[in-house]
């Protein structure tokens, strides 16, 4: 099914969309983490010897959409509250304004999951609908969403695997000159998120929560991590 939100860039003031750019650049970002997962592999980011933690890049690359969109006005995120006696709190998107075109990557695919009806739309539901089925690796998934972006705008290209590498596949190479020329950028998503945390501390902290919470709600469960009592 075709995406209008999903087809082209439009970036404003970046070359690239932002979530890429955190993806990229994840590092500057890691001093605005709420938190900071415990258990997780460190995701090597391209063409520099850095590394982060690989849920918590994830987190950040979806939660630098959203801000994006909020910049953009094509959503407005709001902090909400549900539940008659103990109080849930969550983060509610709604799109504002009439829908725009002309984006890719996690932007378009956030925006084409958002539902007309915002009670539909708290913000661990739409990262849930990123998928239509639950997988393997959630965080590691959109973390290959980042990257099968940017190979469509030409910073990774393919190469065959050697040996016994083969059954894996062709991977997927930065092309370093392109990359590092962006990494002037990394200023601009790291001003942009912490102004968006200092303007909303409580919405922001909740953000971060409810990312993570739709992310890991797609995580598969095989049957021998489920406990069956016959």
């Amino acid at each position: 099914m075709n995406n209008p939100y999903v087809e082209g860039c439009n970036v404003n003031n970046f070359t690239v969309l932002p979530s890429s750019l955190a993806y990229l650049f994840g590092d500057v970002l890691k001093d605005l983490f709420p938190t900071q997962s415990r258990l997780s592999f460190g995701e090597k980011l391209p063409c520099r010897d850095v590394k982060v933690k690989r849920k918590d890049l994830a987190k950040a690359m979806v939660l630098t959409a959203f801000v994006h969109l909020a910049r953009q006005r094509h959503l407005t995120l709001t902090l909400s509250k549900k539940g008659r006696i103990i109080k849930r709190k969550f983060v509610l998107a709604a799109r504002s304004g009439s829908p725009a075109g002309g984006f890719g990557g996690l932007e378009g695919q956030l925006m084409g999951v958002v539902r007309k009806d915002p009670k539909h739309n708290d913000v661990a539901s739409v990262v849930w609908r990123l998928w239509s089925d639950d997988v393997t690796d959630p965080f590691g998934d959109v973390i290959h969403m980042g990257q099968a972006y940017l190979r469509g705008q030409g910073y990774f290209s393919e190469a065959a695997r050697r040996g016994i590498a083969k059954i894996l596949g062709k991977k997927l190479v930065p092309e370093c000159d392109r990359v590092l020329a962006l990494q002037g950028e990394a200023s601009l998503i790291q001003d942009m998120i912490a102004a968006f945390r200092a303007g909303q501390p409580e919405l922001y902290v909740q953000m971060w929560k409810d990312v993570g919470k739709g992310i890991a709600s797609r995580q598969e469960v095989s049957d021998d991590d489920v406990d069956v009592d016959f």
